[in-house]
């Protein structure tokens, strides 16, 4: 394992000192997310949009050996509302989170076309529940019990266009979030039947990035 590694970061170092045209970039992103859960077995509910999607993102850039370039890397931190409706209780959970994505783009005139594949790990940081019943809704924050699970991981797929207005860009996107880490304990409970829930969210996002540095 240590030899991989130490070959993997060989070769992203000589990748780094290969990449002639490099742009740093860094801003800002707002979401609306379409926010839902993938029960197994399948569980009434339906999803819920949420607009408390906020990021800040810094963006890599750059060609390799002056050949191809299409190669982008981005990270940050994002905080993104997620949830479910289940008969008349609505739950919605804060999740911090750090994407590690490769973002692949191909520009022309003054715009890229862009498309994004990588992962997350986040953190669930409050869980709250609307209760319709009474025809008014009644929010609560709740606590997570040793059952639930409050680390995130998985994996994000999507694309968009980009709008190069140097030193700004704006960038439209759509990106699919699914989470490899169920909400809870598939046996919470004590339930005899397990059920497994995968959260997943479509993000439909703006982001306004500025250059820092340009080679």
């Amino acid at each position: 394992m240590k030899k991989l590694l130490a070959a993997i970061f060989l070769v992203l170092f000589a990748i780094s000192l290969n990449a002639q045209n490099r742009e740093h970039l860094a801003g800002v992103k707002w979401g609306f997310n379409l926010s839902n859960v993938s029960f197994t077995p399948e569980v009434a509910h339906e999803g819920i949009r949420t607009t408390r999607n906020y990021s800040v993102l810094y963006t890599y850039y750059h060609d390799i050996w002056e050949k191809s370039p299409y190669f982008g890397f981005q990270t940050g931190v994002s905080l993104n509302e997620t949830g479910y409706r289940m008969a008349d209780s609505e739950y919605r959970t804060e999740l911090y989170s750090v994407p590690l994505v490769s973002q692949f783009h191909v520009n022309f005139w003054r715009m890229r076309v862009l498309l994004n594949l990588g992962a997350y790990g986040g953190y669930r940081k409050t869980l709250t529940l609307t209760d319709y019943s009474s025809g008014e809704p009644v929010k609560q924050q709740i606590q997570f019990d040793d059952e639930d699970y409050r680390l995130e991981f998985g994996f994000i797929a999507g694309g968009g266009l980009a709008f190069v207005l140097r030193p700004f860009e704006l960038h439209l996107e759509a990106n699919y979030n699914y989470s490899l880490t169920h909400l809870s304990d598939p046996r919470k409970g004590g339930a005899t039947r397990p059920t497994y829930s995968y959260p997943n969210n479509l993000v439909l996002s703006a982001a306004l990035y500025f250059h820092i540095f340009d080679k």
